[in-house]
């Protein structure tokens, strides 16, 4: 299935039916939910989405729009806020931050 749109679509979202704490019953898990209750910074949520979206299309068949089957988009873009996260990292060490 393939959507394009600027809203919430079904390629950011997964059912998880077999949760890790077996306590806990079945639920769906959103991409952005996950990014806002980590705190995410804007690198660390653009890597993360890529990853979710390469995944997805892969293992759910859920595509975006004018997305590739190879992936490849999605892997640059790991790359490109990949390094952003190295240079936000070595930043910090720079200045002493431990965080």
């Amino acid at each position: 299935m393939t959507e394009y749109t600027g809203g919430s679509v079904s390629y950011y979202t997964v059912a998880i039916n077999n949760p890790t704490t077996e306590t806990n019953p079945a639920y769906i898990a959103e991409c952005n939910d996950i990014i806002e209750a980590l705190g995410m910074n804007y690198a660390e949520g653009n890597a993360f989405k890529a990853i979710w979206r390469r995944a997805a299309q892969r293992t759910l068949g859920k595509v975006k729009a004018g997305a590739k089957p190879d992936g490849l988009y999605d892997a640059e873009k790991v790359e490109f806020f990949g390094t952003r996260l190295v240079q936000q990292s070595a930043l910090l060490k720079e200045q002493g931050v431990s965080k």
